[in-house]
């Protein structure tokens, strides 16, 4: 037997990953700079904020590089019994430093400093290091941080709003405020709180960061696109997914594109099409399989937003698809050459929107039916009564479920008692500004009572509480 050994055709790109990952930090720098811009010089000229104080987004996104990078250091010398120098220049040569500024790139502006460095560093360690560093991880690093933080400590994420947008805007976020008109609402009542849909192109909005200016997002894709450092095809089926979805419900409720172009514009959705689900590690590498990645991360986001108490899902769903990336090439690789299973896959997906778009339907069918918004938002479980006095446990829809005693004596409201707020992501500033006692004192004028700015979930429920057992009180 002979064995001939010849050179193969190997074609080796000029390409490397310290080239790939400086190009997208370039792509970052525009997005960070206005970061700085928004949160800290307009908050340092308009608002009450010394210098120092106003500098907290820029601190953030230090931290969350720093963190990442000593996290790796640290797990290539103590764990993996590396000299110091070589775990320096393996935690530079896998840009640890990245998956820091992506996370806090999708902060608010409030968070603090230490909750940035717990997130970071469980990203950079559960979600990469454990793996096996660079490349063998399976879930995006960034987001595995985000998940900690929102899943361990939400009520101190802080308000999406800076301390300008507290004392000009307060309210709720664009996405927040959508869900509180349970996404029918009119172009006055989503988009013009905001001012039009330019502001929110230019990002002149409340919101994490770096999620907020789709001007700089897209410029930074077309850059990325250009000089081949990221998948185009994710991010554009993603987004358009979204679009088409959002613009035959919004024919449904009678509403113009405008209410499409709000999804799009509104919340991390472009953010997170560009830098999260084109991550090369954790997205499909076959061109079939990145259709299919696009299309089920368009699909889950619109069923997040309307289908649950969360109007975001862009990070929960690139997480979640994140484990079907092996699935998705799988069916690329067979799917390739073979008309028979790619008609499969068309139809089965048009069938996953059918039964998405017939869901969210139904539901907003629902929610315009007979039963009012108070009804729907605030159940009374139990009345006790003693003489004069009577004591109804309720419960109302915040961010989750609020529920409390409410103390009432010849038809007036004394005290309410909270038994539960623990699902209501801005509490602490319910409590800062003493509102359940203000909603008290204003129980026969409610509605010219203003929300906490950047709490107005949980003052919204407060209220609803006080209307409903009010009208209780007067049958």
């Amino acid at each position: 037997m002979k064995f001939i050994k010849e050179n193969g055709p190997h074609i080796k790109s000029n390409d490397s990953t310290s080239k790939i990952m400086t190009r997208f930090l370039i792509a970052l720098t525009p997005i960070i700079c206005f970061a700085i811009f928004k949160n800290s010089v307009i908050v340092y000229s308009y608002a009450s904020k010394g210098f120092i104080e106003s500098l907290h987004p820029l601190f953030m996104i230090i931290v969350g590089a720093l963190t990442s990078f000593i996290s790796e250091t640290l797990y290539y010398k103590i764990v993996l019994k590396n000299d110091l120098r070589t775990s320096l220049y393996e935690s530079y040569r896998s840009f640890g430093i990245i998956s820091g500024i992506l996370l806090a790139l999708v902060l608010p502006p409030n968070i603090p400093l230490w909750l940035v460095s717990f997130g970071s560093f469980t990203g950079s360690i559960i979600g990469k290091m454990l793996f096996g560093g660079f490349g063998q991880n399976i879930f995006n690093p960034a987001l595995l941080g985000y998940l900690f933080i929102s899943a361990s400590y939400s009520n101190l994420m802080g308000s999406p709003f800076n301390a300008y947008e507290l004392d000009t805007i307060g309210g709720a976020t664009p996405l927040s405020n959508l869900m509180n008109f349970n996404y029918t609402g009119s172009f006055e009542n989503i988009v013009s709180p905001f001012g039009d849909l330019f502001n929110l192109f230019v990002g002149n909005i409340p919101g994490a960061i770096g999620e907020v200016s789709k001007l700089l997002i897209i410029i930074s894709f077309i850059y990325l696109v250009i000089t081949k450092t990221i998948k185009w095809i994710i991010p554009t089926i993603y987004v358009t997914t979204v679009f088409i979805l959002t613009f035959i419900i919004s024919k449904y409720i009678d509403a113009g594109v405008w209410y499409s172009l709000f999804h799009i514009l509104s919340g991390g959705l472009l953010f997170g099409a560009v830098f999260m689900a084109t991550d090369p590690v954790t997205s499909p590498l076959t061109t079939i399989g990145q259709i299919l990645h696009g299309l089920s991360l368009g699909i889950l986001t619109v069923l997040l937003r309307f289908l649950t108490p969360y109007p975001e899902g862009v990070m929960t769903s690139i997480l979640f698809m994140n484990m079907l990336v092996p699935l998705f090439d799988k069916i690329g690789i067979k799917a390739r050459n073979n008309i028979r299973n790619i008609i499969i896959i068309v139809i089965t997906f048009i069938l996953i929107i059918i039964i998405s778009i017939l869901n969210i339907t139904h539901k907003l069918d629902k929610n315009s039916s007979n039963v009012s918004e108070l009804d729907s938002k605030v159940n009374i479980l139990e009345v006790k009564e003693d003489g004069n006095k009577k004591i109804y446990e309720v419960t109302s829809k915040g961010w989750g479920l609020i529920k409390a005693d409410v103390e009432v004596e010849d038809k007036n409201i004394k005290s309410i008692i909270i038994k539960d707020s623990k699902d209501e992501t801005q509490w602490n500033e319910i409590e800062k500004n003493n509102y359940i006692y203000k909603v008290i004192q204003n129980q026969n004028n409610i509605d010219k009572l203003d929300a906490v700015s950047g709490s107005t979930y949980s003052s919204n429920a407060l209220k609803n509480i006080v209307k409903k057992v009010k009208i209780e009180e007067a049958k």
